[in-house]
């Protein structure tokens, strides 16, 4: 399994994962038309070096296939903060895929020295997407009532956090 970076000629396959039964039923998904993701993915970037970018996009390729994708956005250099997302294709939930892959973008985006905060949200519903977050070693933090909508009914959304010095007691990272 490795990370690439999101192109336009994955479109396709991040439409069908969006389309999916999973994430129809669990995630608050914007009804994004093909052109806007087309944009969505030409503005990502993979490079967390680079100064400029506020967003990043990565494939999650397994056996030469796309299972998923992995993305940060409105990352605050000024802050330190970026807010994490995370979705599969059907076929390849319950495989411990999304967690390996979160956990490669965990380790890109904390190589950036100003980041301390990374943050998720998740429907009380998307029980796996919490199993993700807890074994990454994020701390449920609260509470947005009534914050999506999800399936045309509005829901509420859980923020979970992960701050650097958290992570890096979980890496045996040494103080920099």
């Amino acid at each position: 399994m490795k990370l690439v970076p999101a192109l336009p000629e994955h479109l396709d396959a991040w439409i069908a994962m969006r389309n999916g039964p999973t994430s129809r039923r669990l995630l608050p998904l914007d009804d994004n038309n093909r052109e806007s993701l087309l944009k969505r993915l030409r503005e990502a970037s993979s490079d967390v070096t680079d100064p400029h970018a506020k967003g990043f996009r990565w494939m999650v390729e397994v056996e030469g296939r796309i299972a998923g994708t992995v993305a940060a956005r409105e990352f605050s250099r000024f802050h330190g903060r970026v807010e994490v997302g995370y979705m599969l294709a059907e076929e390849f939930i319950g495989r411990g895929i999304g967690t390996r892959a979160v956990a490669m973008m965990l380790e890109r985006l904390f190589s950036t020295p100003e980041l301390h905060r990374i943050w998720l949200t998740t429907t009380p519903e998307n029980l796996a997407s919490q199993a993700v977050a807890r074994k990454l070693g994020f701390v449920l933090e609260g509470l947005w009532r009534g914050h999506c909508i999800v399936q045309g009914q509005r829901r509420d959304q859980q923020i979970w956090g992960l701050l650097r010095p958290e992570w890096e007691a979980r890496h045996g990272v040494k103080d920099r």
